[in-house]
């Protein structure tokens, strides 16, 4: 076991795992430990069994990917770094904006769609952003079959009916998709935007009833010119394994493309760590950004971005983060894909 140890009275994510020295955050001697759950070998495993990704295999999965010296190298656009989606199911609304200091996110819902939610748009736009980037053309192959496409956000479970796989992806695809999105960055007397619905054209052949289906034609989207070119304008890096493992939480895909660009930014331009209250954060990442106010939403709040980070560090020991008291500190620090396996 790694040795317990403090560094300039900053607290590396290393330090801070589950039984080893929760001590280490303060305010987390309360939180729930992350350990692994022992697993009954009478008990039967179901089809679907076979594919849950529950805490165990997340944990070991993310502890695993810690100690790989072989990442998988994607990328996310600056913008979807700094404002995220929406996380939990926004009903019946239409309109969705997220502020983060000088930037904002903008998405309304496209055609007879509602708005997108959950994990599956985010790796959704980690795929897009990746096949953009690594390409450089706009016009994206899905490929001949929905279990292939799936393989590919790393969905190993191709479950039907109305809560399986294959119908949320389907439901979140056509959300996506069709979603209108603005992208704003305003400070002072300057304000500059792009934006624009996110695929101008979609051609899906797939048969969500039967995923393994060959296809005589690949489905295929053409993303919109603005959002292509903010895309390949700005890509942050990424380790795609840690974002696969990352999706049983919403809120640990976020933190985890936030603190990617943030540290690596502080660390590049050699600046001072970066305090920010918990209200602050809040407003940032929390589920309804009105309650930032009401302290008892934001203690919550606090102890999820904690348990997330905990988990965050079994795969990115480098990270380095602090607590002190009301906010949390980031300092600079090496991003989770080594940087020689980051290519121009």
């Amino acid at each position: 076991m790694r040795a317990k140890r403090r560094q300039g009275g900053v607290v590396k994510v290393g330090d801070l795992a589950g039984n080893a020295a929760p001590h280490l955050i303060p305010g987390s001697e309360n939180m729930v430990p992350v350990v692994h759950q022992a697993t009954d070998p009478k008990k039967a495993v179901t089809a679907q069994g076979r594919h849950h990704f529950n805490s165990a295999r997340q944990l070991d999965t993310l502890a695993r990917i810690g100690e790989d010296k072989d990442p998988d190298m994607g990328f996310m656009t600056r913008m979807l770094t700094l404002c995220s989606l929406p996380r939990t199911d926004p009903g019946d609304r239409l309109q969705y904006k997220r502020t983060n200091g000088p930037y904002k996110l903008i998405m309304i819902a496209g055609g007879d769609n509602k708005l997108p939610f959950g994990n599956l748009p985010r790796l959704l736009l980690a795929w897009v952003c990746t096949e953009a980037v690594q390409t450089q053309n706009p016009k994206l192959n899905l490929g001949a079959s929905l279990a292939a496409f799936m393989q590919r956000l790393g969905i190993s479970s191709g479950s039907g009916g109305s809560r399986g796989d294959r119908t949320r992806l389907k439901n979140q695809v056509d959300r996506l998709f069709n979603a209108h999105i603005d992208l704003v960055y305003e400070y002072g007397e300057v304000k500059a935007s792009t934006g624009g619905r996110l695929a101008s054209r979609t051609v899906l052949w797939w048969d969500y009833h039967n995923p393994d289906q060959q296809t005589l034609w690949k489905s295929w989207i053409q993303l919109s010119d603005e959002l292509f070119q903010e895309i390949i304008a700005h890509p942050i890096p990424i380790d795609i394994k840690i974002l696969t493992a990352m999706r049983r939480s919403s809120l640990g895909f976020d933190l985890y493309l936030w603190l990617s660009y943030k540290t690596f930014s502080l660390y590049t331009q050699a600046k001072k760590p970066e305090r920010l209250s918990w209200q602050r954060l809040y407003c940032q990442f929390g589920a309804d950004p009105s309650k930032a106010g009401d302290k008892f939403v934001v203690r919550d709040f606090r102890k999820d971005v904690l348990r997330e980070l905990q988990k965050l560090k079994l795969s990115w020991p480098g990270l380095q983060i602090a607590t002190p008291k009301g906010c949390l500190e980031i300092r600079g620090c090496p991003p989770s894909i080594a940087p020689k396996a980051i290519t121009p």
